[in-house]
Parts: C-alpha cells; sequence; structure tokens
C-alpha cells in the first residue's frame, strides 16, 4: 500500500537581516557581491527535496511538526536567497508518511526519489525506519539523507558511501546520560529490569544500557523486550513487573506504551515514579495519548535544543503554523533543511559527494557564525563557496566524518501534574 502523501502550505516571513562582514577596500570583494556574481552557480543547484516522516504509526504524535520544521527552514533559505538575487536554491518536491513502518518507509522513499525526483531526503524519525531506507534506496539510488532524530548507534558504522547524515545525537551518549541519572535516582548498585520494543531503537538502546549498567556494578533484574505490533502485552508487563527491582527503564514509543502502560498498571507492582523512560514519550502529546494518570511521576532523558534564541524559534513557528502543536523537536527537521539548502547554494550542485562535502562545511565549527535568524550572511557566505558555523535552532551540528553530530546535550525530565518538565541537563562534547 503506498504511503499516504501530506501538503503543506505556511504564509512568507521575513528573512534575516544581518549579513556577513564585509571589507572596505577596493581590492576585496564581500561575500555579498562575491555571492551575486556567483549567481548562475547557485541557481543551477536548484536541490529538490523529499520529506519522508511519521504521519501516522507509533511516532505520529511528532510527524506533522516536524515536517512543518523542514518546510519552515526550506522558506527562510529560499527567502534569503531571493533576497540576495538568487533564485530559490532548493525546493520540496513531496511529502510522505512513513508509517513509522520500515516497509512503508522504504515504499515512501522509493516514490519520493524514483517518481518525485527527490536528490536529497530529510527523514526519517525512527532508527528502524532509517537502516531499512539505507539498505533498499538511499545507498542503491545514491541519495543524500539528513534525518532529524534517528539515534540507533549502528547509523555511525553504516557502509553508506557518505551519504547519510544526522542532526541528532547517537544512543550511545544516550545510555550514558541514564546511566548517569538513574545511577543518581536508584545507587549505582541498584537492581533494573529493562523493557524495550523489538526493533533497531530498542535492542540498541537496550544492549548499550545493560552493559554500561552492569559494567558501573549495577543489576539487570528482568529483561524483556516486545512486538511494537502485538494485540496485548498483559505477558510482558508482568514479566517486566515482576521482582522487586529498584527502578524500570523502559524504552518504547507513544502508541505502543498506550497499550503497555495500562497492563502494568493491572500488574499492580510497577511504579511510574520508579521508571526512566527517552524521549519518545516526553512531548505533550504522547502524554496525552498515553494517558496522563499512567504516566504522572514517570522521568526520562531527551536530546535537547541547545540552540540559538529556542524562544524566537518557537515564536516563529507558531506564527506559521498556529495550527500544528510544538513538540520541542522542530528544530532537529528545520536545521536539517536549512543545512541541505546552504549546502546545495555552496556546492553549486546537487551531485551527492558535492553536497556531502558542503554539508561539513556549512555545519561548522570552522568558518563564519551565523545562526538561524541570520540566513542571509549565511546564504552570502555559501554562495561566495566560504565555510560557515551554523548555529542552528536546535544546536551547533558539525557533522563528523560518519555523518554524526559533534555534540549532544540531555534533558532530564519527570511528569510532574501531567505534563514533562525539566529537572536537570547534561552536556556532551567532542
Amino acid at each position: 500500500m503506498g504511503a499516504a502523501s501530506v501538503v503543506l502550505s505556511t504564509g512568507l516571513v521575513l528573512a534575516g537581516c544581518s549579513s556577513a562582514d564585509e571589507t572596505t577596500t577596493d581590492e576585496t570583494t564581500s561575500a555579498s557581491e562575491t555571492a551575486v556574481e556567483t549567481t548562475e552557480t547557485a541557481v543551477a543547484a536548484n536541490l529538490k527535496v523529499g520529506i519522508v516522516l511519521p504521519l501516522t504509526g507509533d511516532l505520529s504524535a511528532y510527524g506533522a511538526s516536524l515536517a512543518a520544521g523542514a518546510e519552515m527552514g526550506v522558506q527562510l533559505v529560499n527567502e534569503a536567497a531571493v533576497a540576495a538575487g538568487f533564485s530559490e536554491p532548493c525546493m520540496i518536491v513531496g511529502t510522505e508518511d512513513t508509517q513509522t513502518n520500515p516497509t512503508a518507509g522504504v515504499e515512501a522513499a522509493t516514490k519520493l526519489i524514483t517518481v518525485d525526483g527527490a536528490e536529497l531526503l530529510i527523514g526519517p524519525m525512527s532508527s528502524g525506519v532509517l537502516l531499512a531506507m539505507a539498505e533498499s534506496v538511499i545507498i542503491p539510488n545514491n541519495t543524500v539523507l539528513v534525518s532529524p532524530t534517528a539515534s540507533d548507534p549502528a547509523v555511525t558504522d553504516l557502509v553508506d558511501n557518505d551519504l547519510i547524515f544526522r542532526v541528532y545525537p547517537s544512543d550511545a551518549l544516550q545510555s550514558t546520560a541514564l546511566v548517569q541519572v538513574m545511577s543518581q535516582a536508584f545507587g549505582s548498585d541498584a537492581t533494573i529490569n529493562v523493557g524495550a520494543r523489538n526493533d533497531a531503537f530498542g535492542t540498541s538502546l537496550l544492549k548499550k544500557f545493560t552493559t554500561e549498567w552492569s559494567a558501573q556494578g549495577g543489576s539487570i533484574g528482568e529483561e524483556v523486550q516486545w512486538n511494537p505490533d502485538a494485540p496485548n502485552f498483559d505477558t510482558e508487563a508482568a514479566k517486566l513487573a515482576s521482582g522487586n527491582p529498584d527502578g524500570w527503564l523502559i524504552i518504547d514509543f507513544p502508541t505502543t506504551f498506550a497499550k503497555l502502560g495500562p497492563a502494568l498498571v493491572r500488574s499492580g507492582k510497577w511504579d511510574a515514579s520508579r521508571t526512566f523512560m527517552t524521549e519518545a514519550l516526553k512531548s505533550q502529546g504522547a502524554i496525552d495519548e498515553v494517558g496522563v494518570e499512567i504516566m504522572e511521576g514517570i522521568r526520562g532523558t531527551a536530546a535537547t535544543s541547545d540552540g540559538a534564541d529556542p524562544e524566537a524559534f518557537v515564536d516563529e513557528f507558531s506564527k506559521r503554523f498556529p495550527d500544528i502543536a510544538v513538540t520541542g523537536f522542530e528544530g532537529t527537521s528545520f536545521d536539517s533543511a536549512v543545512l541541505s539548502c546552504l549546502a546545495a547554494l555552496h556546492a553549486g550542485s546537487t551531485d551527492p559527494v558535492a553536497l556531502a562535502a558542503s554539508l561539513r562545511a556549512m555545519s561548522g565549527p570552522d568558518g563564519t557564525v551565523h545562526n538561524w535568524q541570520d540566513l542571509s550572511g549565511a546564504v552570502a557566505d555559501a554562495a561566495a563557496g566560504s565555510p560557515i558555523a551554523y548555529q542552528g535552532a536546535w544546536a551547533e551540528v558539525n557533522f563528523d566524518a560518519n555523518g554524526d553530530p559533534g555534540a549532544g546535550v540531555y534533558d532530564v525530565w519527570q511528569v510532574t501534574g501531567g505534563a514533562a518538565e525539566s529537572i536537570d541537563r547534561i552536556a556532551f562534547k567532542g
């Protein structure tokens, strides 16, 4: 069955008004002037972007808002480019639904590339969907992909011909953050029952956590995995709640936990206040889907925005998309889109090798600093072929040799009064 197609539309806003540093000597040409001289090269890029995100399925609470974030990023770069005298360097050719399912994701990506002509994809969210797309579509079609949120450490080691990038940090950092905060909560020698969905995200993070937890002197009690498509989870819940653990780690997505959570409550042995989870259950949409009475007291970790002026970003997003709830992850897709469009402008080409090199040149850490509100300056330097150190709405990305971000910041969150609030923060650099 083909993936559903969604078209998002927005109004226009003003582009950023600051520009690259200019010189005053006759011998030196400013970045803006050089950009105008290279208009024909910039126009030649005309990167065709496809968006492939979960508009339905387990991560549907996030899909529409991330699709909107990507559209906003494309629009802001295009507006800044037009204001500088260029044609638009990139365009969205389609938005397709992964359904948070590997098979549907492969179909969606195939349509975007082979039918709509996409030369770069933004998405997906899920690591399992990304890994399936990489093998079946991305690598065979030699197409660049920038994922906003896929976090499986296996993505780092993909033999992907330098085609796959991601803005969100690897779960290798997420595991370390969880070990740190759960040690503080329960003691480093505590016994933890661990449960995870049986997919790339769940199994990978479960393995990392149990290895690290045991290495620092802790014990693993029950270890349970479940099929996300199972009709009920009573057996898994009973096993996960059994014994007398000091705490629980549950690695799941909202739609599945909406079924597992009630089964845990029915066991009479599970304690939400002694349970940690991950970012997928942090949003208000996810909490409401599962039920606030089940989620109350749960804590967790979530990679979080360390971007420039996050309040201004939320304000701008809400002006453009007043009917779409903010989840906190919109900056990941926005930065994915901005960096992709700037890379096309910098490369003057849609060739995958050139795009990969330019994605790194635009992401920093070397180059002139431009934040997401200064895209006129970023466009000028990109068109001039100069590197920039983009300060995103989500973070400083700094793509490394594997296409991973060079740093990560994690919120420790807790559901209190039916809403998730940040109670601590952990930063990793390098």
